[in-house]
Protein backbone atom coordinates (compact mmCIF):
# COMPACT_ATOMS: atom_id res chain seq x y z
CA UNK A 1 0.00 0.00 0.00
CA UNK A 2 2.91 2.38 0.63
CA UNK A 3 3.34 3.52 -3.15
CA UNK A 4 -0.42 3.81 -3.62
CA UNK A 5 0.02 7.20 -1.57
CA UNK A 6 3.54 8.72 -2.61
CA UNK A 7 3.60 11.07 -5.30
CA UNK A 8 2.45 14.71 -5.04
CA UNK A 9 -1.32 14.18 -5.61
CA UNK A 10 -3.27 11.16 -6.02
CA UNK A 11 -6.93 10.19 -5.58
CA UNK A 12 -7.79 6.43 -4.75
CA UNK A 13 -11.23 5.23 -5.38
CA UNK A 14 -12.47 1.70 -4.49
CA UNK A 15 -16.05 0.67 -5.37
CA UNK A 16 -17.78 -2.58 -4.53
CA UNK A 17 -18.95 -4.97 -7.43
CA UNK A 18 -18.07 -2.95 -10.53
CA UNK A 19 -15.74 -3.81 -13.63
CA UNK A 20 -13.01 -1.43 -14.41
CA UNK A 21 -15.22 -0.55 -17.56
CA UNK A 22 -18.30 0.97 -16.01
CA UNK A 23 -16.48 2.66 -13.15
CA UNK A 24 -14.75 4.52 -15.85
CA UNK A 25 -17.33 5.23 -17.76
CA UNK A 26 -19.67 5.94 -14.41
CA UNK A 27 -16.60 8.53 -13.93
CA UNK A 28 -17.92 9.64 -17.15
CA UNK A 29 -13.66 9.33 -18.57
CA UNK A 30 -13.04 8.00 -22.46
CA UNK A 31 -11.66 4.69 -22.46
CA UNK A 32 -8.48 4.90 -23.86
CA UNK A 33 -7.00 1.59 -25.17
CA UNK A 34 -3.56 3.54 -26.32
CA UNK A 35 -2.96 4.81 -23.02
CA UNK A 36 -0.56 4.14 -20.58
CA UNK A 37 -0.87 4.56 -16.98
CA UNK A 38 2.18 6.67 -16.54
CA UNK A 39 0.79 9.54 -13.89
CA UNK A 40 -0.59 12.06 -16.23
CA UNK A 41 -2.97 14.27 -14.74
CA UNK A 42 -6.48 13.64 -16.32
CA UNK A 43 -5.91 9.75 -16.53
CA UNK A 44 -7.39 7.57 -14.90
CA UNK A 45 -6.25 3.86 -14.24
CA UNK A 46 -8.86 1.17 -13.26
CA UNK A 47 -7.95 -2.21 -11.04
CA UNK A 48 -10.05 -5.09 -11.41
CA UNK A 49 -9.09 -6.60 -8.10
CA UNK A 50 -11.93 -9.39 -6.45
CA UNK A 51 -14.69 -7.69 -4.71
CA UNK A 52 -14.62 -4.75 -7.28
CA UNK A 53 -12.43 -1.95 -8.61
CA UNK A 54 -10.31 0.16 -7.52
CA UNK A 55 -9.39 3.84 -9.62
CA UNK A 56 -6.20 5.48 -9.15
CA UNK A 57 -6.41 9.49 -10.52
CA UNK A 58 -3.07 10.72 -10.05
CA UNK A 59 -2.80 14.73 -10.00
CA UNK A 60 -6.75 14.37 -9.71
CA UNK A 61 -9.80 14.92 -7.11
CA UNK A 62 -12.69 13.56 -9.27
CA UNK A 63 -13.63 10.94 -6.46
CA UNK A 64 -14.09 13.60 -3.89
CA UNK A 65 -16.60 15.12 -6.50
CA UNK A 66 -20.41 14.41 -4.81
CA UNK A 67 -21.66 14.13 -8.72
CA UNK A 68 -18.72 11.74 -9.48
CA UNK A 69 -18.88 9.28 -6.13
CA UNK A 70 -22.62 8.91 -6.42
CA UNK A 71 -22.56 8.13 -10.02
CA UNK A 72 -20.14 5.31 -8.90
CA UNK A 73 -21.84 4.69 -5.87
CA UNK A 74 -25.45 4.34 -7.66
CA UNK A 75 -26.69 0.78 -6.33
CA UNK A 76 -23.48 -0.48 -4.64
CA UNK A 77 -20.68 1.62 -2.27
CA UNK A 78 -17.87 3.59 -2.97
CA UNK A 79 -14.72 5.29 -0.83
CA UNK A 80 -11.85 7.47 -1.89
CA UNK A 81 -8.89 8.48 -0.16
CA UNK A 82 -7.28 11.66 -1.40
CA UNK A 83 -4.47 14.09 -0.88
CA UNK A 84 -2.28 16.40 -2.54
CA UNK A 85 1.28 18.66 -2.81
CA UNK A 86 -0.67 21.51 -0.48
CA UNK A 87 -1.89 19.06 2.55
CA UNK A 88 -5.32 18.57 1.04
CA UNK A 89 -6.72 15.43 2.16
CA UNK A 90 -10.31 13.74 2.11
CA UNK A 91 -12.15 10.73 2.79
CA UNK A 92 -15.34 10.14 1.33
CA UNK A 93 -17.51 7.03 1.62
CA UNK A 94 -21.42 6.71 -0.31
CA UNK A 95 -24.04 4.49 -0.67
CA UNK A 96 -26.00 4.70 -3.20
CA UNK A 97 -25.49 7.85 -4.81
CA UNK A 98 -25.76 9.29 -1.89
CA UNK A 99 -22.41 10.81 0.49
CA UNK A 100 -22.56 8.88 3.66
CA UNK A 101 -19.47 10.24 5.74
CA UNK A 102 -16.79 13.01 4.18
CA UNK A 103 -13.97 14.19 6.16
CA UNK A 104 -10.31 15.11 6.39
CA UNK A 105 -7.76 12.37 7.20
CA UNK A 106 -5.72 14.28 9.42
CA UNK A 107 -9.23 15.64 11.35
CA UNK A 108 -11.64 12.80 11.33
CA UNK A 109 -13.57 14.07 14.55
CA UNK A 110 -15.01 16.51 12.24
CA UNK A 111 -17.27 14.80 9.87
CA UNK A 112 -20.18 15.69 7.57
CA UNK A 113 -22.45 14.07 5.23
CA UNK A 114 -25.97 12.17 5.72
CA UNK A 115 -24.36 10.11 8.14
CA UNK A 116 -21.74 11.40 10.00
CA UNK A 117 -20.89 8.76 12.26
CA UNK A 118 -21.70 5.49 10.28
CA UNK A 119 -17.82 4.83 10.03
CA UNK A 120 -17.13 5.51 13.59
CA UNK A 121 -17.14 1.80 14.58
CA UNK A 122 -14.25 0.93 11.71
CA UNK A 123 -12.56 4.63 12.81
CA UNK A 124 -12.53 3.62 16.45
CA UNK A 125 -11.09 0.12 15.58
CA UNK A 126 -8.20 1.93 13.33
CA UNK A 127 -7.55 4.41 16.17
CA UNK A 128 -8.76 7.31 13.75
CA UNK A 129 -11.69 8.97 15.63
CA UNK A 130 -9.72 12.06 16.52
CA UNK A 131 -6.29 11.30 14.65
CA UNK A 132 -5.90 9.71 12.13
CA UNK A 133 -3.68 9.57 8.32
CA UNK A 134 -4.07 8.50 5.24
CA UNK A 135 -2.95 4.75 5.22
CA UNK A 136 -5.46 4.41 7.96
CA UNK A 137 -8.01 6.18 5.49
CA UNK A 138 -6.81 3.90 2.66
CA UNK A 139 -7.29 0.70 5.51
CA UNK A 140 -11.22 2.60 6.28
CA UNK A 141 -11.95 2.56 2.79
CA UNK A 142 -11.18 -0.78 2.15
CA UNK A 143 -12.89 -1.90 5.67
CA UNK A 144 -16.20 0.05 3.90
CA UNK A 145 -15.91 -1.60 0.44
CA UNK A 146 -14.25 -5.03 1.11
CA UNK A 147 -12.05 -3.85 -2.14
CA UNK A 148 -8.43 -4.39 -1.62
CA UNK A 149 -5.94 -2.46 -3.09
CA UNK A 150 -3.92 -4.52 -5.74
CA UNK A 151 -0.13 -5.41 -5.19
CA UNK A 152 2.21 -2.10 -5.81
CA UNK A 153 3.62 -3.54 -9.53
CA UNK A 154 -0.10 -4.36 -10.64
CA UNK A 155 -0.95 -3.20 -14.18
CA UNK A 156 -4.51 -1.58 -14.59
CA UNK A 157 -6.98 -3.46 -16.16
CA UNK A 158 -8.10 -0.26 -18.36
CA UNK A 159 -6.80 3.31 -18.55
CA UNK A 160 -9.11 6.34 -19.40
CA UNK A 161 -8.49 9.96 -20.00
CA UNK A 162 -10.51 12.55 -17.81
CA UNK A 163 -13.05 14.96 -18.67
CA UNK A 164 -12.32 18.22 -16.71
CA UNK A 165 -13.31 18.69 -13.62
CA UNK A 166 -11.64 21.90 -12.70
Amino acid sequence: MNDWFEGDAVSVTYVRDLSAEEAILRVGATISPEAEADGEEGEISAFEVDGGVVLAEPNGFAGTLEEVIARLSKDTVAATVFYNVNLDQQFVYAEDGVVVTSFEPDQPDSRSGKDPDRLLRHMRELDMETDGDLVKAAELAQIVTGVKLPDDDADPTLVGVMPEYY
